[in-house]
């Protein structure tokens, strides 16, 4: 991991307001900034006061004008302040105004955004590795943070950022010739738009599934969030790939005019509206048809789930850059998965994979596919955030028990909620009696523990829900964590006894 990049601020030659914007250019102050945090603001720069109240902005803009402001950029709340003041109508405006900063380079990448519930992280990653035997450099951006590449990954705070360090990024990805930028699109990204401006010329829907209700308002507002970002990329001139296999999704496209790409499972009749089939034959194989044609794809991660992310990568390839059918394999041949995604402990004969599996529906795709692979007993390890959805609860539960053998309950960033009451709604959903055996740990590194010391033989486990991540967040603190340390750790403690009682 390289430092950070998350930013609130952009730096540019001294230049005159009045030329970035027609909007009330009463003074001609030159500003060689522009920083969305009071607290950071430079002598010179306009601060960009986006407060949800009045109230607040005139506190901001006051403690910015303390600092060294020479100006204030205001979004449609009017401000009284003793500083030359830029007022614009709403959020496309601000992201007008940055990319003017950039100059028309940035239209040049081709910028590529990623909307879904999951799968977001994984076609980003595929894409990204695809798009760089083709192109000098392609970075992408999301859960993980800025990637460069598989060994050079940035801290960008969000899966998708503020406003102001999304043209940051832009604007590095400038200066340094970048091709490509591939972009995680989250729900609060969308909502509170920190994309406007952004040169987005390809939207990829990879699913709608349950996660972050609470913030949104249900799962209909949810879901109309990412449709407005995928429909509002085409009636820009860009393009739309598509889930078939998500009915729900399918369903809320074919009520909007813009047109979109679709890529499905091959169930055997002929759907018109599918431009991209595939299937899974085996393990790390898949085999997509495509205008009469079929090709297969080999040594690529496992899960049905990389293979259905990985048709969304192709059909881009296809759609978006010219690539050939039958060149297919020299873009997605020996594909790598990122970091967290049903990634392998490689130690001696034990199957045990972490995997960021945070939903219902994640979580049952991810089960499903390790019990493919389990010769014995499947077992998890899960639990689920507190402060976030807590209808996905129950599901998570009623999943793990009907999909895996042997179920332990425990911690995953609780926050401020109580440990005990987030695994009693996880139980809730749990179907009694139970159909596998079920224990509680609220301990996550002792509920790991417990899982590795009872595997025997042909078990798999699955760790789920925090996947890369490195931390744990309790109380408002986060704590150093690895789900993939501690069960590395376990399994050598476990490797070293065997051979033990072998010697």
């Amino acid at each position: 991991m390289s430092e950070s990049m998350s930013v609130s601020r952009i730096a540019f030659k001294p230049r005159k307001l009045s030329k970035l914007s027609k909007v009330r250019p009463s003074s001609d102050v030159n500003i060689s900034g522009i920083c969305d945090d009071s607290r950071l603001i430079q002598h010179g720069d306009a601060f960009l006061c986006m407060p949800r109240t009045a109230t607040d902005a005139e506190t901001f803009a006051n403690k910015a004008m303390e600092n060294g402001a020479v100006a204030i950029i205001s979004v449609a709340k009017p401000l009284s302040v003793d500083l030359p003041l830029l007022q614009l109508p709403n959020m496309d405006a601000v992201g007008e105004l940055l990319r003017k900063l950039l100059g028309r380079k940035a239209s040049d990448i081709n910028c590529i955004g990623i909307t879904g519930t999951d799968g977001k992280t994984s076609i980003a990653w595929m894409l990204r590795e695809a798009l760089s035997r083709r192109f000098d450099t392609v970075w992408s951006t999301g859960t993980l943070g800025l990637v460069r590449n598989s060994s050079n990954i940035s801290n960008i705070g969000n899966t998708t950022p503020s406003l102001i360090t999304s043209h940051r990024l832009l604007q590095s990805a400038v200066q340094e010739d970048v091709d490509a930028l591939v972009m995680e699109i989250s729900s609060h990204g969308i909502e509170q738009e920190r994309i406007a401006g952004l040169p987005i010329n390809t939207a990829i829907w990879s699913n709608l599934g349950h996660d972050h209700l609470q913030d949104h308002g249900g799962f209909e507002p949810y879901g109309d969030l990412k449709k407005q970002f995928v429909t509002r990329t085409v009636q820009q001139g860009g393009i739309a790939i598509c889930n078939a296999d998500d009915k729900i999704m399918r369903k809320l496209m074919a009520n909007t005019p813009a047109h979109w790409y679709a890529h499905g499972l091959y169930v055997g009749d002929a759907d018109e509206t599918i431009k991209l089939t595939w299937e899974q034959e085996l393990p790390g194989m898949v085999r997509f048809s495509y205008q009469g044609k079929e090709i297969r794809i080999e040594d690529i991660p496992v899960g049905d789930f990389h293979a259905e992310n990985l048709a969304a990568v192709a059909l881009t390839l296809l759609s978006r850059f010219d690539v050939k059918f039958d060149e297919l394999p020299e873009f997605l041949n020996s594909m790598s998965a990122p970091p967290g995604r049903m990634q392998a402990l490689d130690i001696a004969r034990w199957q045990v994979f972490i995997d960021y599996a945070h939903t219902p529906e994640a979580l049952s795709r991810c089960l499903e596919t390790a019990r493919k692979l389990t010769r014995n007993r499947l077992m998890v390890v899960f639990g689920c955030g507190g402060n976030r959805d807590r209808e996905k609860r129950p599901e998570m539960g009623r999943v793990a028990v009907e999909t895996a053998d042997c179920v332990w309950i425990t911690s995953d960033n609780p926050r401020n909620e109580l440990p005990e009451v987030i695994a009693s709604e996880i139980e809730n959903g749990m179907r009694k009696p139970y159909p596998a055996e079920v224990f509680l740990e609220l301990d996550r590194k002792q509920a790991i523990t417990d899982a590795i010391e009872a595997m025997r033989p042909g078990d798999l486990l699955v760790i789920a829900g925090k996947g890369h991540e490195a931390y744990m967040e309790i109380e408002d603190r986060r704590f150093e964590w690895s789900d993939f340390t501690i069960a590395e750790q376990c399994l050598h403690h476990k490797e070293d006894q065997r051979m033990q009682l072998c010697a």
